[in-house]
């Protein structure tokens, strides 16, 4: 599903205009990167979690096996679904 997708669907299921809820999507997304982006964990309750984690630096070799790199450390976003998100997957996976 593509963000336009998510737009339309949303739009033709709780009746608002399409521009409406592309400036909801988009507010809702750009909210979610600026408070991540600065540290804060962002929880959406029976969704899930985004947070900031520091990523370990590391040392890796390229596939040829002829250079080596260094990768630094560094803040990633992780998501953790919440335990219906979870349940809901683990239902179509069997």
């Amino acid at each position: 599903m593509t963000k336009q997708d998510l737009v339309d669907q949303l739009a033709s299921g709780i009746g608002l205009p399409k521009p409406e809820v592309q400036a909801v999507v988009d507010g809702f997304m750009s909210l979610v990167m600026d408070s991540v982006s600065s540290g804060q964990r962002v929880e959406l309750r029976r969704f899930g979690v985004w947070k900031p984690v520091m990523r370990k630096g590391r040392h890796l070799r390229t596939p040829d096996g002829a250079h080596e790199v260094d990768l630094p450390d560094r803040m990633v976003a992780v998501f953790t679904p919440a335990a219906e998100f979870r349940e809901r997957m683990q239902a179509i996976a069997v």
